[in-house]
């Protein structure tokens, strides 16, 4: 009897590592799902097999099944201990997507814990913790933001996402590298998710322009500042002999490309790229680029500077109501974008030589089903 149940167990092992060799030969050929079918087969002789859980999970991650690869990770961090434990960044990416905040923090502060050059798990950890701030325990993510902040304070994501959620400091601008990083993540599908967000800021913007420049006749310059996927493109391309997208994110810029609407793209920070073009622009439109300004002074600047005589500018910008804004100024969000406040707006305008030409309130898009109040300005450079 007891020949026969090691005969069965050697035939089983057999059997697994036969199976590990097919599951692995699948993944190098880039055969997922087949490799997936593979090692769930050992796990179904073998339901504690952690390499297997391990690599179902991660399978499960780059398919965008998100349950699946939170239970397979999970069972394998219970398996292994937290200590012994490596897939956290995996593993805090699935709670993320699956809304379940606090678990992905809790994840994503042991994998940078683990690996504090891990950008990926650094990166995600922002993204949790504005959710934990909002749907769970926003002291914790305060606390918890600040503690990330002190022991990297080098790191872009770190450095904003930190100072934004704990409160603990007020940077004039949003890091460009933070910034270029967030919108990489978020290109593949910006357009199907920002439309999920019920995403006004372009529209809103070519009425503006529309009432001021009633007539469409491909006649101008124009500049779509901080363009992403070229969301307003469609909307300046019948005003503009020549079409310029700018964006800090090379991903964003691919996808602006694939539209066919830009005659010149350019990956650069938006101050120096204005700075580069003086009077250059008949047109310069900023949809939903200031939010990552906390200062504007030196963008107002730069837009006058980048206009004809004459010129236009139209952008938007997140309203920060006038009875929370304690120096009269703008504010950092935990989403890491900026709120700014009307008057100061007024000022910053005026002071660059602007002259306003329509000013209005509008909603830019909407959050957790709540609405984003925005600022709308269109403002002419003096002939």
């Amino acid at each position: 009897m007891a020949d026969a149940a090691d005969g069965r167990a050697e035939d089983g092992a057999e059997a697994i590592e036969a199976l590990l060799d097919e599951a692995e030969e699948h993944y190098r050929q880039g055969a997922l799902d087949e490799s997936a079918a593979a090692y769930e087969a050992i796990l179904e002789r073998d339901p504690d097999h952690i390499d297997a859980l391990e690599w179902r999970g991660e399978i499960a991650v780059q398919q965008d099944d998100y349950e699946t690869a939170a239970e397979m990770l999970g069972r394998a961090r219970s398996l292994r201990g937290d200590k012994a434990f490596a897939e956290y960044t995996n593993l805090g990416l699935a709670y993320y997507e699956l809304g379940r905040a606090r678990d992905a923090v809790d994840a994503l502060v042991r994998a940078i814990e683990r690996d504090g050059g891990d950008l990926v798990s650094h990166s995600n950890l922002g993204k949790a913790l504005y959710e934990y701030h909002h749907k769970v325990d926003a002291e914790d993510a305060r606390r918890v933001a600040s503690d990330w902040l002190r022991k990297f304070p080098d790191n872009p994501d770190a450095r904003h996402i930190g100072a934004a959620v704990s409160g603990s400091a007020k940077p004039a601008v949003a890091d460009a590298d933070y910034v270029a990083d967030v919108f990489n993540d978020y290109a593949p599908n910006f357009d199907e998710k920002i439309a999920e967000l019920s995403y006004q800021a372009p529209e809103i913007l070519a009425g503006l322009i529309a009432s001021h420049l009633p007539k469409a006749a491909k006649d101008l310059t124009v500049l779509d500042a901080g363009c992403g996927t070229g969301l307003a493109g469609k909307h300046l391309r019948p005003y503009a002999a020549s079409l310029v997208g700018v964006d800090l994110s090379e991903k964003m810029l691919a996808k602006a490309g694939d539209k066919a609407l830009y005659d010149r793209l350019e990956k650069a920070e938006l101050i120096s790229f204005l700075g580069e073009g003086a009077h250059a622009y008949d047109l310069v439109a900023a949809a939903d680029v200031l939010c990552y300004f906390g200062a504007l002074d030196k963008a107002f600047v730069a837009f006058f500077h980048s206009l004809k005589p004459g010129g236009i500018v139209a952008f938007t910008v997140e309203k920060l109501p006038e009875d929370e804004a304690a120096d009269g100024t703008y504010r950092l969000d935990p989403s890491g974008r900026y709120k700014h406040a009307r008057p100061y707006l007024d000022r910053a305008l005026a002071s660059a030589g602007f002259a306003p030409l329509t000013v209005q309130d509008d909603t830019l898009r909407y959050e957790y089903g709540e609405p984003v109040a925005g600022i709308a300005v269109l403002a002419r450079k003096p002939t």
